[in-house]
Formats: structure tokens, sequence, C-alpha cells
């Protein structure tokens, strides 16, 4: 799978996938005086795991929007986010520059053995021969959960206490083994 461009966020989740109130519950923080430390902590935990780029390897984790731009369209085009909920539309540019739609009708959202979420265009469809320019074809896509796996909220939570807790500086490595423990299935093979 080759992917020619970095998605881009269209959209932004409408929240952090695990509170403040959740980190500050699970690390027995019953003070105020660290809560811009901590959000920034979660920030950086979310950052840690989640995209194009995070450890989990394209897992997006509350619900957003993005687009995908390619260089040509193909019978297949391959997003690089996860778990993908919906395409919200297709465009391309012809060779004056003229951007087209292409209706949902004319193809369907697949994902392969490897969790990899795929648009595939129908084989009645006259695939575009040339487009205008590089990146000349987009799809727009939400990806996400709708509700973050607990052991991903618990990730993030050993994350943030890995950061937070001078206690548990002392035993880091133990908290990184459960870390890595929680988040392996979400992982894609080699990553």
């Amino acid at each position: 799978m080759k992917i020619d461009h970095r998605p881009v966020q269209i959209t932004p989740p409408a929240g952090p996938p695990i509170t403040l109130a959740e980190v500050k519950a699970a690390l027995n923080v019953r003070h105020n005086d660290d809560d811009t430390r901590l959000t920034n902590e979660i920030n950086a935990a979310v950052s840690h795991y989640e995209g194009w780029n995070g450890i989990l390897g394209g897992v997006v984790l509350a619900e957003q929007g993005w687009s995908q731009d390619f260089d040509r369209i193909e019978q297949k085009l391959y997003l690089p986010l996860r778990p993908l909920r919906e395409i919200t539309g297709i465009t391309w540019r012809d060779e004056e520059g003229t951007e087209a739609t292409i209706g949902a009708e004319n193809y369907s959202l697949f994902t392969d053995a490897g969790g990899r979420p795929y648009v595939r265009f129908d084989d009645a469809y006259q695939l575009p021969a040339y487009l205008y320019e590089v990146a000349g074809a987009s799809v727009a896509y939400t990806a996400g959960y709708e509700t973050v796996p607990q052991d991903i909220k618990s990730a993030i939570i050993f994350r943030v206490q890995l950061h937070y807790d001078e206690a548990a500086s002392g035993d880091g490595e133990n908290l990184k083994r459960i870390e890595k423990d929680l988040i392996a299935k979400y992982r894609p093979p080699g990553f």
C-alpha cells in the first residue's frame, strides 16, 4: 500500500478520547493544581497513539473528518486511517482543472484482511484516465471510534502516569509493558 500524500484533518474530534476527570480519578488526583499539566499530558499521549504516524499504525481514536489526496485514481484506493466510518465524498480534477464528484453508487468501502480500509470502484465505472495536477483526486471520510475502547483509554492513563506520577518513575518499565500489552491488538503487523 503506497500513500503519496499525508492525510489532512478537516474536522477535529468533538472532544478528547478520555477526559481529564477520568485520568484524575485513575491517578487518584483530588486537586485542580495540575489540571493544565495533566491536560497537556493527555494530549501528548493521544498524539503518541493516534493518526497516520501514531504508534497504533493509523488508528484514529475519537471520530473526526479527514481528506486523503491521490495522484491517480485506481480500482482500489487505500486510506491510511482506521477505523473508517464512512466516505463523505470523492472528487477529482480533469485536464482543464474542472472538479467533478464521483457518485456514491460508483464505489464501495471495504477493509482488507490486514484491517486496512479502501475504496473500490465498481467494474462498470470508467476511471478517470488523466488528472489535472498532482493530488488531483481526493477522498473525504470520517474515521474514529464511536466509543473509544477501554483498553486504549487505560493505555493513555498509563502513558500519562509515566510522565506525571513520580512513583511511576521507579516502576516505569512495568508500566511500559502494560501499556504495550493493552494496545497490541490495535497495531498492524510489523508496526
